[in-house]
């Protein structure tokens, strides 16, 4: 029921908005409880209005602690919308999960935890790269210049930002870009030298999720 689950969305934005101009929301903080289950969507993860564990309909038992990592396993998950009517979604495009009060985000079809949380987030995910495998010349004992692509896997940083749901490649840039209304951290974090910049990147978003906390309107 694709119409009906916009319809919802945008119900859902609608009370956001009218929550947040009304002082009806709450600031997340670190005794903050999420709500566990499946985020189909990113407006589902800002809403904190997760599918739960009870409107999933799976043969897997739900008292698992890797419930929700062999859930994502499947290819698809059948769960009962808040109309009541039975869906199904492919896990590929679920936007996340919640499980003990911790995220895991879907980045190219994985599934990652999110261990710094806030206005920005940072996770660390595997993606698949190609890595140039050009061959050897078996009598000279030398690389040569014909070859294909290897499949590989690499270990990356990334950036969420809260308010819009863009997710980006860690860099410094970034977060300078993200930090940027912050005139006072901004100013101190770009005075540094790249060395440190990288080296207290968790530091300065930790400074600026401080300052910025995030809101969930009262469900």
């Amino acid at each position: 029921m694709p119409n009906m689950r916009y319809t919802l969305i945008f119900i859902g934005f609608l009370l956001t908005f009218k929550a947040l101009s009304q002082g009806d929301s709450l600031m997340y903080s670190k005794d903050f409880l999420l709500n566990e289950g499946l985020y189909l969507t990113y407006s589902d993860f800002r809403h904190n209005w997760p599918i739960s564990k009870e409107k999933i309909i799976t043969e897997i038992k739900k008292d698992q602690i890797d419930f929700y990592s062999k859930l994502i396993d499947e290819e698809k998950i059948n769960y009962v919308e808040r109309n009541g009517v039975n869906d199904v979604v492919k896990s590929e495009k679920v936007w996340g999960y919640c499980q003990n009060n911790i995220i895991y985000i879907n980045l190219r079809k994985s599934f990652f935890r999110i261990p710094l949380f806030g206005s920005i987030s940072f996770f660390i995910a595997t993606v698949d790269v190609n890595a140039y495998s050009p061959g050897v010349n078996m009598f000279i004992g030398a690389p040569v210049q014909v070859g294909g692509t290897a499949p590989a896997k690499e270990l990356r940083e990334f950036l969420l930002d809260f308010y819009t749901g863009n997710i980006y490649e860690f860099s410094t840039d970034k977060i300078l870009e993200l930090i940027k209304s912050d005139s006072i951290i901004s100013a101190e974090y770009s005075a540094l030298s790249k060395k440190k910049k990288k080296e207290l990147a968790s530091k300065y978003i930790r400074m600026y999720n401080e300052k910025h906390p995030i809101y969930f309107p009262k469900n």
